[in-house]
């Protein structure tokens, strides 16, 4: 079957690092071409990774007949105008996650892909994982009982001052780069939004980004916490406790390619450790998104959910200023 054709904006470190090995054993889609304003970066990562065509514009590359859909991971700041952009172009669109910096724009981003008749994911990778999809099956069979509480921990030390998470124009900062998981996760084990949430953040004398946030969503009686930094000790972990178990997910989120994902699971009869084959959970998500353009079917994660994502993320900025409980909406 003839793969389907992406067009990559952009020469990111988050490309080469995660992203352009997996899309060299995927099934149903290929890098077609890349787009860059730095010509001879983007042909030398042509040449090393076998990109068969080099674009030396977002422009150009978007105005490429051959290309089915485009990957956007740009910074942050970036996300609204290209979006609009390739929907503008007729090309489908899987953007990094967040899909912008507020409601607004990512209700614009729906608003113009639907209106040009394209598909739009947000790419959150973790939900395409097999270990994430037990932990759901869990959840919703009940093998922990009623779920009561999620903590979530997801931290990284990067004190650069011209690093782009440290940017505040660039939609850099703690909640926005990985905040935006520990949001993520309880929305997609309960199927649930929350009512009403409350955060208290730490903010750069210099950057003015958010470098410590924690934060409680309420779920209608389950409460979901985290505490996420951009210039702390690197961990992550995800627990979700029931009234009859517990789920430990070590590394939810940066998972392992080359090492099998755990979970530890306790119950009343004891500890398990459950172990998952070795895949990448990027792959998987390339191969589910380029299913849906094929088969003209609506895509693995609605967009919806982006938008109602940054509801939650809007509501926790507005706590961490009035210092009260918000709602969403």
């Amino acid at each position: 079957m003839k793969k389907i054709k992406i067009g990559v904006l952009g020469v990111s470190n988050h490309l080469i690092k995660r992203i352009v090995l997996p899309l060299q054993n995927t099934k149903n889609c290929e890098i077609y071409a890349i787009a860059s304003r730095n010509a001879i970066k983007a042909q030398q990562f042509a040449n090393e990774f076998g990109i068969e065509r080099v674009h030396d514009s977002y422009e150009v590359l978007l105005e490429d007949p051959d290309i089915d859909f485009v990957y956007i991971p740009l910074p942050n700041h970036l996300h609204l105008e290209w979006v609009k952009k390739a929907a503008m172009a007729k090309k489908h669109v899987l953007c990094e996650k967040p899909i912008a910096l507020d409601t607004k724009q990512a209700q614009e981003c729906v608003d113009i892909a639907n209106k040009n008749g394209v598909k739009l994911m947000e790419a959150f990778m973790y939900k395409f994982h097999p270990l994430w999809i037990h932990v759901k099956d869990m959840v919703r069979t009940n093998q922990i009982g009623k779920i009561m509480y999620i903590n979530a921990s997801f931290a990284y030390n990067n004190p650069a001052p011209d690093n782009i998470r440290n940017k505040k124009d660039f939609g850099g900062g703690a909640v926005m780069d990985i905040g935006c998981y520990a949001i993520s996760v309880p929305r997609f084990l309960l199927d649930q939004e929350p009512d009403q949430v409350i955060s208290i953040h730490q903010k750069h004398n210099e950057f003015h980004t958010d470098t410590l946030s924690s934060a409680i969503l309420d779920f209608n009686g389950t409460h979901a916490s985290y505490t996420v930094s951009t210039l702390s000790h690197a961990n992550q972990y995800v627990e979700v406790i029931g009234s009859s178990g517990r789920i430990r997910v070590h590394i939810p989120f940066n998972t392992y390619v080359d090492t099998r994902a755990e979970i530890l699971v306790s119950t009343g009869q004891g500890d398990r450790t459950v172990t998952f084959e070795v895949c990448d959970q990027y792959g998987l998500m390339f191969d589910a998104f380029a299913t849906s353009i094929i088969n003209n079917s609506p895509t693995p994660v609605n967009v919806s959910d982006a938008v109602n994502n940054m509801k939650v993320i809007d509501a926790l900025f507005r706590s961490n200023e009035t210092r009260k409980w918000e709602r969403i909406g």
